[in-house]
């Protein structure tokens, strides 16, 4: 039987939501962030349940030059299987039925579930860069904690420092994904290929008093439940340009970001750039913008929106006519990349 917790929607919690006329409150969500990662991604459901299994090529022939009368040796193009696991990432709201009923909550637990929405779809933005599998067996294995995106080594990662970053905890990077098919994409289980949120209400059930056990009270509970995954088809379709540091910018060992590496990076994506979207933090957003504004700049370019009274509000910032998106879960205060 479920417990009411300390987390849960209480009366005292829905009185601080009503205006002094006892309406309800229009709520000023002050820590909402902004998460294009989650909600721009091409979704597509598994082809093996709650896996996804495709096949890259590792190796194929490339031919031997020969003589008359001398032969070649035998060759063949070799594959590997790559797998992904979704993960299911859920949550529950209970709340008293008749404090409902009685107080005139159902505006007030609608705008509720809402919050467990964003909030969870910024839980989601998260785990694709940072999910950590081999710690949190739970989780998917984020960006960040993919070979292919952690070492300097990579093919795949750019070194805004140059081999001289600082060991100061003040790192952010940016991020070019291609979604799209066969080369990035977000997974559900199979026969769901959509991001959505489930939001499954259950009648009125008794719950435990959270103060004594042996007492019961009815209640109506939400179950809230996404089921996703990350698959990468094409390593190459991720781009990651680290070590970009975030204050003590001083050109030594903490360096701002290098358009120069982003120029290179975008030359290196491949089917010509196709569905190609770069992910930047509030930090690094505003230095663009800052590029954008400078006389001969030709890298970053600015669309005015719609609104001539305020036209930053419908700005699209880009580079190279690819568009940049303010990515929330990118955060300021990463490690090194070495």
């Amino acid at each position: 039987m479920a417990t009411l917790g300390t987390g849960s929607f209480t009366l005292a919690e829905l009185i601080k939501r009503e205006n002094p006329d006892g309406s309800m409150a229009e709520l000023i969500d002050v820590i909402s962030k902004t998460t294009p990662l989650a909600n721009e991604g091409y979704w597509e459901g598994c082809n093996n349940r709650t896996y996804h299994e495709a096949t890259r090529v590792a190796s194929k022939p490339t031919g031997t030059e020969r003589a008359y009368g001398m032969g070649v040796a035998p060759h063949g193009a070799a594959t590997e299987k790559v797998t992904e696991p979704t993960c299911m990432l859920a949550d529950m709201l209970i709340v008293d039925a008749d404090m409902i009923a009685n107080e005139g909550g159902a505006g007030k637990l609608n705008q509720e579930e809402s919050l467990f929405v964003s909030g969870m779809i910024e839980t989601v933005a998260g785990r694709l860069l940072t999910g950590d599998r081999s710690n949190y067996g739970m989780q998917i294995n984020g960006i960040n904690n993919r070979a292919d995106y952690n070492a300097l080594s990579s093919d795949y990662v750019y070194d805004n420092a140059g081999g001289d970053a600082s060991a100061t905890a003040n790192k952010t990077s940016i991020y070019i994904i291609q979604y799209g098919p066969k080369m990035v994409s977000l997974i559900a289980p199979s026969g769901d290929n959509s991001k959505t949120i489930k939001r499954t209400p259950f009648p009125v059930q008794l719950v435990d008093d959270p103060a004594t056990s042996t007492r019961k009270f009815p209640a109506y509970q939400t179950w809230f439940q996404i089921q996703f995954g990350l698959f990468i088809y094409d390593p190459r379709c991720i781009k990651r340009i680290v070590n970009i540091s975030t204050s003590n910018i001083d050109g030594v060992d903490d360096f701002g970001f290098d358009e120069n590496l982003l120029s290179d990076a975008i030359c290196d994506l491949e089917y010509g750039g196709r569905g190609a979207v770069i992910y930047v933090n509030r930090t690094v957003m505003k230095q663009m913008t800052r590029r954008a504004n400078e006389k001969g700049n030709t890298l970053f370019q600015m669309e005015k929106g719609a609104n001539s009274a305020f036209p930053m509000a419908g700005t699209i910032l880009s580079c190279n006519g690819i568009p940049i998106h303010r990515e929330d879960s990118i955060t300021d205060d990463g490690a090194e990349i070495s």
